[in-house]
C-alpha cells in the first residue's frame, strides 16, 4: 500500500550543512561513504557523503541550471544497521515531495522499492555510480533527474519494510527512516520460585535486566557553540564535561554501556544525532543542554519530551535549539504529528518526570533558589524518529550570572552528574518493577 506525504514548507534561512561525525562505539553500526567506501574510525563506523546520478532508467535531462526557483538535491547520506536505516538528502531549499511503496516484480527482475519523487528540483550531483548498501535492509540507492522538474531518488529493498519520511529546515533535509525486524529474542526458561529481584538505591540494576544502553547527546558541538554565557562560557563545552562524566558514571556503577553522539568539540547535524540512538538500539536516550533567556534573571531546570505544544516558551526555546526560526517549528507541528505520537512516549514522560525530580532535588543540595521549571512538551528536531525513551533536559541557565558560573565549575558539574545518574536509576528501577508484575 503506498504511503504519500505532501507537504510544503517556504522558509528561506542558510545555516550550512556539515559532514557527520562518527559517534563514540565498538561496532553494531555504521555510516557509508559511497564516495570512498573506507572506515571512518577506529570504531568500525563509515561515515561521509555521496554525489550520485542517474542509472540508466532514468531521463537525460538537461545539466542543472542556476535557476533560483529550483531545489537542488545537494547530497545524500546514510546510517544503517542490520535492522535500522536512515536516508538523508540534503537540500538548498524547501521542497513538496511524495514518497511511495512498491512490491517487488518477478517479471522485471525488481526488488521491492521506496521511492521518492521531489518537486520543482534539480540534481546538484556529479557521480552516475548508484550508492550500494546492502546492509539486509537497504540493497542500494539510484538518484535521477526523473523528468526536468522532479528528481526520484530510489531505495531498492531486500524486502518490503515501512518508512517514514520528514523534512527538517535550516538547513533543509529530507530524512527516510526505515525500521526492520529484530532477530527474534531467545529467552532461557525461567527458574521455578526464582525470587523477584528488590532493587535498592545502592544496588546495580543488571543491564540486561533493566537498561542495557544509553546514547548520551550533548547538545551542540563545533562551528555551533550553543548559548553564550558570562565570561564567554559556551554552552557545548559544558555539556560535553557532563556528558562525559556522566557515561564515565553510569558505565562503572550500574553496568550500562554508554555511547557518546560526540566526544570533543565537533558539529553533528540534528538528525544524525537521533540516527545513532537508533542504530545503537539504544534503550535510553538523553540530549543536554543548558538553557538561555534575554532575561538575564532567568533560572531554573527544565526537562522536555517530544510532542507538539502550544505553548509560546517552549517553542520559542526549540526554535533556539533547532537552529531555526519560531514559525518552523509551528508549522512542522502537523507533519510530524503522526511521528511524535509514538509507542514511546509513555515511557519518555516518565523518564522526564523522574529526571526532573532528581535534578531539582540533587542540585537544591548544592544551589540556592534552584527553580523546577518542570516536565514540557516541544517539538526538537534532535528527539524526532527516536525508537526509544528519548528526553532533553535544560541544565539551568547559562545567561544566569549565578548559575552560569557555578556550571563552569568541576564541583557543581559532578553535583549535576550526581542527580542525571540518579534520575536513571530511578527509571531503571521502575522498569525493572514494571517488568516483574
Amino acid at each position: 500500500m503506498a504511503t504519500k506525504v505532501v507537504l510544503l514548507v517556504s522558509i528561506f534561512l542558510a545555516f550550512g550543512a556539515n559532514q557527520v561525525c562518527a559517534a563514540e562505539s565498538k561496532g553494531g553500526y555504521r555510516l557509508a561513504q559511497a564516495e570512498k567506501n573506507k572506515a571512518a574510525n577506529e570504531s568500525g563506523i563509515f561515515q561521509g557523503k555521496a554525489r550520485i546520478a542517474a542509472e540508466e532508467n532514468f531521463s537525460n535531462a538537461e545539466p542543472v541550471g542556476t535557476s533560483s526557483d529550483k531545489a537542488m538535491v545537494t547530497d545524500i547520506r546514510f546510517l544503517t544497521t542490520g535492522t535500522y536505516t536512515r536516508v538523508m538528502m540534503d537540500l538548498s531549499q524547501a521542497v513538496r515531495y511524495e514518497s511511495h511503496r512498491l512490491p517487488a516484480d518477478a517479471s522485471k527482475n525488481l526488488p521491492p522499492r521506496i521511492y521518492v519523487d521531489i518537486f520543482g528540483a534539480r540534481l546538484a550531483m556529479n557521480s552516475k555510480e548508484s550508492i550500494l548498501i546492502d546492509d539486509g535492509l537497504l540493497r542500494q540507492v539510484r538518484v535521477g533527474q526523473f523528468s526536468q522538474d522532479v528528481v526520484r531518488v530510489v531505495l531498492d529493498m531486500t524486502s518490503t519494510r515501512n518508512h517514514d519520511a520528514f523534512l527538517l529546515p535550516d538547513p533543509y533535509r529530507l530524512v527516510i527512516d526505515i525500521q526492520g525486524q529484530a532477530p527474534a529474542e531467545v529467552l532461557a526458561p525461567a527458574a521455578k520460585n526464582k525470587p523477584v529481584p528488590v532493587v535498592t538505591a545502592k544496588e546495580k540494576p543488571s543491564p540486561t535486566v533493566g537498561i542495557r544502553k544509553i546514547v548520551l547527546d550533548p547538545g551542540h558541538g563545533g562551528k555551533d557553540p550553543g548559548a553564550i554565557g558570562v565570561g564567554g562560557i559556551a554552552e557545548k563545552d559544558i555539556v560535553l564535561s557532563i556528558a562525559k562524566k556522566l557515561a564515565k558514571k553510569l558505565q562503572k556503577e550500574m553496568g550500562i554501556h554508554v555511547v557518546l553522539t560526540r566526544k570533543d568539540d565537533s558539529f553533528i547535524p540534528l538528525e544524525d544525532r537521533t540516527a545513532i540512538a537508533n542504530a545503537e538500539k539504544a534503550d535510553l536516550f538523553v540530549s543536554l543542554h543548558m538553557n538561555a533567556s534575554p532575561n538575564a534573571d532567568a533560572r531554573g531546570i527544565e526537562t522536555y519530551y517530544l510532542d507538539k505544544t502550544t505553548d509560546e516558551a517552549a517553542m520559542r526555546l526549540a526554535a533556539r535549539e533547532n537552529a531555526t526560526s519560531r514559525k518552523n517549528v509551528s508549522d512542522l507541528q502537523f507533519i510530524l504529528s503522526d511521528m511524535v505520537q509514538s509507542m514511546n512516549l509513555e515511557e519518555s514522560i516518565s523518564l522526564a518526570y523522574r529526571l526532573q525530580a532528581s535534578l531539582v532535588d540533587g542540585m537544591s543540595k548544592r544551589m540556592e533558589d534552584v527553580r523546577d521549571l518542570g516536565v514540557k512538551k516541544a517539538l526538537f528536531y534532535v528527539l524526532v524518529g527516536a525508537r526509544m525513551a528519548s528526553v532533553l533536559v535544560e541544565m539551568s541557565f547559562i545567561t544566569n550570572k549565578s548559575e552560569g558560573r557555578a556550571m563552569s565549575q568541576e564541583n557543581y558539574q559532578d553535583a549535576m552528574v550526581e542527580a542525571l545518574y540518579e534520575g536513571i536509576q530511578r527509571y531503571a528501577q521502575a522498569t525493572i518493577a514494571a517488568k516483574t508484575l
